[in-house]
């Protein structure tokens, strides 16, 4: 297709000027019963025809304008995949036999007690609309998830408090750095080991040591757990 050509206002001018004298010599060949009646109004429209389609031509073609490019599309997380993996992991791990209550979750840095590590400063991880859909889908089959929750006394043992740290990624894998605190102060600390497989994103081992945390004031007398 022959692309339009672009006119300069002196074009567009000489153009108009050249065909309002085309049309007045036309004017002096006009039939009999017709060239009485006054040529100047059928010029007139004549010209603001070609003004209106010239104008279009030379509006839309203009070197100083262009399409707008194309909206880029955002990439879509595996973020919230990540963590339900790691939440569901650590809450089953220590999951009480009567079940859990609820499982608050908070990511690392949005409250002072739940900070997963001692960087400084450590990682602020805030969680989307999405990822927050995900955690609480994750977990459902264990207890209801919570991303508000206050801090638990010693009388609510069956209430978990999950910490998540932001995803690292690896070579082959992914990192994230979990903490959980239940039962009156007692928890604990470890990082996963998670793996794509199928789609899925799946928690397939620890990395490093697991570290177990004690209420400082020892176990209360009433705790429910044995050896505590």
């Amino acid at each position: 297709m022959t692309k339009p050509t672009r006119l300069t206002d002196e074009e567009l001018g000489d153009l108009l000027r050249e065909t309002f004298t085309e049309r007045e010599t036309l004017a002096d060949h006009l039939p009999e019963a017709t060239k009485r009646r006054n040529p100047v109004p059928v010029l007139l429209a004549a010209a603001a025809v070609l003004v209106v389609l010239a104008g279009v031509l030379y509006g839309v073609h203009r070197p100083d304008r262009s399409d707008p490019p194309p909206a880029a599309t955002p990439a879509v997380s595996d973020d919230g995949q990540i963590w339900a993996a790691a939440v569901f992991s650590i809450a089953r791990r220590v999951e009480p036999s009567d079940g859990w209550q609820v499982v608050q979750v908070f990511g690392q840095g949005q409250r002072a007690e739940t900070q997963a590590l001692k960087a400084s400063p450590a990682p602020v991880v805030t969680f989307s609309a999405t990822a927050k859909a995900r955690i609480e889908m994750a977990v459902r089959p264990l207890a209801p998830v919570t991303f508000d929750g206050e801090d638990p006394s010693c009388a609510d043992r069956r209430v978990a408090t999950v910490t998540v740290g932001p995803v690292v990624s690896k070579t082959d894998h992914k990192e994230v750095h979990t903490s959980i605190f239940y039962d009156c102060g007692r928890g604990s600390i470890l990082t996963y080991r998670i793996e794509q497989a199928a789609g899925i994103w799946k928690v397939t081992g620890i990395v490093g040591h697991v570290t177990g945390v004690v209420p400082a004031g020892g176990c209360p007398s009433a705790s429910p757990r044995e050896g505590c």
